[in-house]
């Protein structure tokens, strides 16, 4: 393996777990997964609770509205419930890689699912640098999602691989000179480790 990262960044939803809402949203509306993530991203409550600045319950009440699920008791556990254990092998690796490069996870996420995540494993024990867009305040793919994690690490943008498995997110953490893995998401990002040399 040539060109040797000094940190390994990775999504977490299709890259470390499994995040099936687009689909059973789709299944659960009869919509198409375009649309589900077309009112994802007109909707500025999504937003904002992406990057912390609104609470839970608002978002809540914003999910409901955006998909007609009125009948649903607990719009959070649904929510939650898309969220699945992380892919096969996959925590085992990271505790691996842990030990050869810095390790890092940067994702679009909330306080629902970061919690949620945190049941299955511990995110800060997981890796060495825990990013959350509702955390930073800052969500992909603008820039200073990218940046300001750097900055935080203490580290330039050529000395990081970062994995994503939205392609949007690839191109922007590209843009500010980061080197990228687009990840497919029905499998995680074991095979793209394997095929760059880094595992086994």
């Amino acid at each position: 393996m040539t060109n040797k990262p000094k940190v390994l960044m990775f999504d977490l939803g299709g890259v470390i777990v499994p995040w099936v809402g687009l689909i059973e949203l789709s299944r659960i509306c009869g919509i198409s997964t375009e649309e589900v993530n077309a009112r994802f991203a007109d909707s500025d409550v999504f937003a904002a609770y992406e990057r912390g600045h609104v609470p839970d319950f608002i978002f809540q009440a914003e999910l409901v509205d955006l998909f007609d699920l009125d009948d649903v008791k607990d719009p959070a556990a649904l929510w939650n419930s898309w969220v699945h254990a992380p892919y096969p092998n996959t925590l085992e690796t990271l505790a691996t890689l842990k030990t050869q490069f810095t390790t890092a996870c940067l994702s679009n996420t909330n306080a629902l699912h970061w919690a949620h995540l945190n049941t299955m494993f511990n995110t800060s024990e997981t890796f060495h640098h825990d990013f959350a867009s509702h955390n930073l305040n800052e969500a992909k793919p603008d820039a200073a999602c990218y940046t300001k994690p750097l900055g935080i690490m203490g580290v330039e943008a050529k000395d990081v691989w970062f994995f994503d498995d939205t392609m949007a997110n690839v191109e922007a953490a590209r843009s500010v000179g980061i080197t990228t893995h687009h990840v497919d998401r029905a499998v995680g990002v074991l095979p793209t480790l394997r095929e760059l040399g880094l595992i086994d």
